[in-house]
């Protein structure tokens, strides 16, 4: 079979063609974003493999993780990490995807940085986006001599791996605080971990429903606003029950919007529901911090 590469050119013009798809995504009706988002999303995953092809490779079941030299040893336990995620998450949402997901391992923030264009001041151990997750190097923030064990429940694969099945589940048919809401639930289901500090205690200043659905990414308190998320879903799922959790899931599937899958399944309307869960997180999640 004759190797097909894409020059500097050619590279161009792929950008310049996927900045136009993306520009669809957000304008057209969505209905037509739920075919025209896969093709994104694709066209996103052939970028990065090119980007990438020159990384060694390692194959599980389920996964195709990508990594450099620097990297070697912990691959494995990475590896296992994402085999141990995957099928707490396909039970919680009912959906894989179809073969193997890429994973990419950064070997120090600054590369994970330059991959998202973003500042100095921003940290994470892990990202979704457009079919791939990418995380960062565990010899950056794991304890030197912590386990497998260890990683698996404090690492960042439920969360990603929640975000990747999901959004193959509904077509990025969804508002980010409630992805954001959804992998820390199945990450609180499977292991047992909340992320939980000083600054994000919920009480009456917490942001409102409208500032999570425009602004949730440029919110100033980021803890605040991921564990607000964690606490609508919860909600959802300890106050209606885990089938109407789902049923929101498939109302988004259809096509619909958030709100809309709200009120059809829970019978409120989205002010009702913000002012519910709030109360109820107030009352429920508020027990000791961690640092």
């Amino acid at each position: 079979m004759r190797k097909v590469e894409i020059g500097d050119t050619g590279m161009l013009t792929f950008v310049i063609g996927l900045l136009c798809i993306l520009v669809l995504v957000f304008i057209v009706p969505s209905r037509t974003r739920s075919w025209v988002y896969p093709i994104v999303r694709q066209a996103v995953q052939i970028k990065v493999n090119y980007e990438t092809r020159d990384m060694a490779s390692y194959e599980t079941e389920h996964f195709k993780i990508k990594y450099t030299s620097a990297d070697a040893d912990v691959v494995g336990m990475i590896a296992e990490a994402a085999e141990a995620a995957y099928q707490p998450v396909v039970n919680a949402l009912g959906y894989a995807p179809r073969g193997k997901s890429l994973i990419l391992i950064h070997p120090n923030k600054s590369e994970l940085r330059q991959a998202f264009g973003w500042s100095d001041n921003e940290s994470a151990m892990g990202v979704y986006w457009g079919g791939t997750i990418q995380i960062l190097s565990p010899h950056v923030w794991l304890n030197k001599g912590e386990s497998v064990e260890e990683f698996i429940h404090s690492g960042p694969m439920v969360h990603e791996y929640t975000h990747m099945v999901f959004d193959y589940l509904t077509n990025g048919n969804y508002p980010r605080w409630f992805t954001e809401g959804l992998a820390q639930y199945v990450e609180y289901r499977v292991n047992n971990y909340e992320w939980k500090t000083k600054s994000n205690t919920l009480d009456a200043s917490m942001y409102t429903m409208a500032e999570l659905d425009q602004q949730f990414d440029e919110l100033p308190n980021q803890a605040l606003a991921y564990r607000e998320s964690l606490a609508a879903v919860r909600y959802i799922a300890e106050v209606y029950g885990e089938d109407k959790l789902q049923e929101v899931i498939s109302g988004l599937k259809a096509g619909k919007t958030m709100d809309k899958s709200i009120s059809q399944v829970l019978g409120q309307d989205y002010p009702s529901f913000t002012s519910s869960w709030q109360q109820w997180a107030i009352l429920h999640m508020n027990t000791a911090t961690e640092k």
